[in-house]
């Protein structure tokens, strides 16, 4: 039994890691190849020389030859080979999320998708159906990389609004998410950020950073969108939406008013200059009381977890959840080290541990049907619903073991 143990402590998860563009060459590639008890053991990329707008990427040859593993032009291949893989970790453009996950879980393979889960409401249903069948059935995970989900602060709040319910019946949640991304939106070079592809109703700063926000509330509120009204600014230049204001009502009978914008001045990626990156605000009002999370993802000092009750007083639980959130953080986009915490708990679900699902399938369906609601409602003027799926809930953030 000790040798036994001993060679599973030994293994390494092995990863598979599909697409080679400027979030796989920057990010996850680096991270994989870095974090002690993963390996990466293949790359899947059609184009041998992936393009980025952004940056100068390498070619796929010379990726297999850096990370030490072999390259495949699609994942029917690598599936076909000799290779014995554990889990994928999906960095593709969005219309092929649905056909990579769904080609993953029939594998019995363990899935991180990359944001959002699909941007088609009746493909994310069908994902989060087959997601729910293997984890039931097979013990898979399907974990998708909404980053700041996984966080400390996002666990608290969580256990403070959804699981202990301390702030009784959510009934109104006000967010916004505010960056300096107009580099990446207003140009329409960055096809992937800007231009819609297969069934999307739109693409620009909804998809591309709202996708964290409503996962956000979603997954702290336990909350399921059915209808949602909007508008957006769109670029001249690209045709992205630049800006957006929402109203989303929930089956529970709550609203939330959501307010997002790429046009803060700078770039939200860089910390110099006197730039305090991201500005995002999470406000949960219930019957019962609120909950306030809200700061500078690049300033850990501008914000901390808040809970205050009609009836007064916090308990002990109270006080060491608030504790364990006492700076802000938001998404974990840093490019040092072994990965943002959706990446770790990926490789302890490969390895057969208990792992933290920020943001599951449940998740990931909730905020698709809410963010092709929002574009279809800002192109035709009306009060959209969110379908289908209408009575799906919310499931994400248990430790599973």
């Amino acid at each position: 039994q000790a040798s036994a143990f001993l060679i599973m402590s030994q293994r390494k998860a092995r990863i598979a890691v599909l697409g080679a563009g400027w979030w796989s060459q920057g990010w996850h590639l680096p991270h994989l190849s870095r974090h002690s008890e993963a390996e990466i053991v293949a790359i899947v990329e059609p184009n041998p020389h992936p393009r980025s707008a952004i940056n100068e990427l390498e070619s796929t040859a010379a990726l297999g030859e850096r990370y030490g593993c072999p390259v495949f032009s699609s994942l029917a291949d690598a599936l076909a080979s000799p290779l014995r893989l554990d889990g994928l970790l999906v960095c593709t453009s969005h219309a092929s999320h649905f056909e990579l996950g769904i080609a993953g879980l029939r594998a019995g393979l363990h899935v991180l998708m990359e944001k959002p889960m699909t941007t088609d409401p009746e493909e994310a249903l069908g994902l989060a159906a087959a997601a729910a069948a293997a984890e039931r059935d097979q013990g898979l995970a399907f974990l998708i990389n909404n980053t700041a989900n996984y966080r400390a602060q996002s666990r608290a709040a969580a256990a403070l609004v959804r699981e202990r319910r301390r702030v009784g019946r959510v009934q109104h949640v006000q967010c916004c998410m505010h960056s300096a991304l107009l580099w990446l939106f207003d140009d329409p070079s960055n096809e992937g950020w800007t231009r819609s592809t297969g069934r999307m109703s739109g693409n620009g700063f909804g998809w591309g950073q709202l996708s964290h926000l409503l996962a956000f509330v979603f997954h702290v509120g336990g909350l399921c969108p059915t209808h949602a009204f909007a508008h957006t600014t769109l670029s001249e230049r690209s045709g992205a939406d630049l800006s957006v204001a929402a109203v989303i009502t929930c089956s529970n009978g709550a609203s939330i008013a959501l307010s997002g914008s790429a046009a803060v001045p700078g770039n939200a990626h860089e910390a110099a200059g006197g730039q305090l990156g991201k500005y995002v605000s999470a406000r949960f009002f219930g019957d019962e009381g609120m909950a306030v999370y809200e700061g500078y993802d690049q300033q850990p000092d501008s914000g901390r977890l808040q809970l205050s009750r009609r009836a007064g007083g916090l308990d002990a639980d109270d006080e060491a959840a608030l504790a364990s959130a006492a700076s802000f953080a938001f998404e974990n986009y840093d490019q040092a080290g072994t990965g943002p915490e959706s990446l770790c708990s990926f490789v302890d679900a490969c390895l057969g541990r208990e792992h933290y699902v920020g943001a599951g399938a449940e998740v990931g369906l909730a905020v698709v049907r809410a963010i092709d609601a929002m574009y279809r409602s800002a192109r035709s003027g009306r009060l959209e619903t969110c379908a289908p799926g209408e009575g799906a809930g919310i499931v994400g953030g248990e430790v599973l073991g």
